[in-house]
């Protein structure tokens, strides 16, 4: 089970009225990013704010990465569960984090760049390896069909069940643990990445 105070975070977010906030898990995550990469170690939680291109106008993403010598380990890209519903949302969020990993792979100081997708608690964990190849694997659009390109199956974890968590915790393991066998010279902070576009 997560700490008392991480579940507190979450119950306060998905409490009736709590809408102060564009995405009210931003606290709870970052909350919960703070205890499995804590402030006392090299890595630390830094949010970022990007605009990204948008038929809609100005949408803006919002992370933390966690990097090691200037270097990213983990990404998280977090969107708003009301969302999860909504094909293009879903296609949007997987296209961005393949995009963003796609950015990263050659900075990352890994064999394999972890990352998860969450709309609000619900989660599906994607990798990269050095070679280009992401997991899960991507599904092309049909030029003459509707094609659901990120089906809700993927989501297929949440991240306040004994599963979720025990999921993300055994990736952040692997990663702390090769972190730690990396050369010791240098080592800087490591941030971590969570994406979130309003």
């Amino acid at each position: 089970m997560w700490p008392v105070k991480v579940q507190r975070q979450f119950d306060i977010a998905q409490a009736a009225g709590n809408d102060a906030l564009e995405n009210v898990l931003h606290a709870p995550y970052n909350k919960l990013l703070n205890t499995l990469f804590p402030v006392d170690t090299d890595f630390a939680v830094i949010p970022n704010f990007q605009e990204i291109n948008s038929t809609r106008g100005a949408e803006y993403l919002v992370t933390f990465e966690i990097f090691l010598e200037n270097r990213p380990v983990f990404v998280l890209e977090l969107k708003r569960e009301k969302d999860f519903s909504v094909r293009s949302k879903r296609t949007a969020a997987d296209d961005q984090l393949r995009g963003r990993l796609g950015d990263l792979i050659d900075a990352c100081p890994l064999p394999v760049l972890h990352s998860v997708s969450a709309f609000g608690t619900k989660l599906c964990f994607y990798s990269i390896t050095k070679a280009g190849l992401i997991s899960p694997e991507h599904i092309l659009a049909s030029p003459q069909y509707v094609t659901d390109t990120a089906p809700v199956g993927r989501w297929n974890y949440d991240i306040l069940t004994a599963e979720g968590e025990a999921e993300l915790r055994r990736i952040v393991q692997v990663i702390t643990t090769e972190c730690a066998q990396l050369p010791q010279q240098g080592k800087q902070a490591t941030v971590f990445k969570y994406r979130h576009v309003f």
